[in-house]
């Protein structure tokens, strides 16, 4: 029983290994890359005859080199920043709870809210821009809902 598994194993294992290694011509209405057997001239189309280029055609699937179209060079260094990094410790957001204070709301653009406490008495209105430096709150002074952090310094960002 054992040998008539084996031939069996190795007929379909010759057959499947046949089957693939086969050259035959692909299928007309698939899309398969040309063989590297084909000529590049033969792969690529042929320039019209009133065509004064001399440059070599392009074979298909290659991949252009420099810049892309319409790509100019810079004029020169930048006189200001190009990006915008935020400075180490200050965060940007929407006041969501205005008012002269003690207590406000803050809403960094992830939308994480604080509850901000600030002696100060500062002025600030409900979807004002700010950009804030924040410390936690060690007092005990419950701001309402949010992370609770005491405001060291701020400033309008237009």
């Amino acid at each position: 029983m054992s040998l008539f598994r084996t031939a069996a194993a190795t007929s379909l294992v010759l057959g499947f290994l046949t089957a693939c290694s086969s050259t035959e011509a692909a299928d007309p209405g698939i899309s398969v890359p040309p063989s590297p057997s084909v000529s590049p001239s033969a792969a690529a189309p042929t320039p019209p005859a009133d065509a004064t280029s001399s440059a070599t055609p392009i074979p298909p699937n290659s991949v252009g080199t420099g810049a892309p179209p319409g790509a100019k060079k810079p004029s020169g260094i930048p006189k200001t920043p190009t990006d915008s990094i935020a400075s180490p410790g200050w965060i940007d957001g929407l006041v969501t709870r205005g008012g002269t204070g003690p207590c406000y709301g803050f809403a960094d653009w992830d939308g994480k809210p604080y509850a901000v406490y600030s002696p100060v008495g500062t002025e600030l209105k409900k979807g004002d821009h700010i950009r804030v430096r924040f410390v936690p709150n060690k007092l005990r002074i419950d701001c309402g809902e949010g992370t609770q952090v005491v405001m060291e310094a701020f400033e309008r960002v237009q």
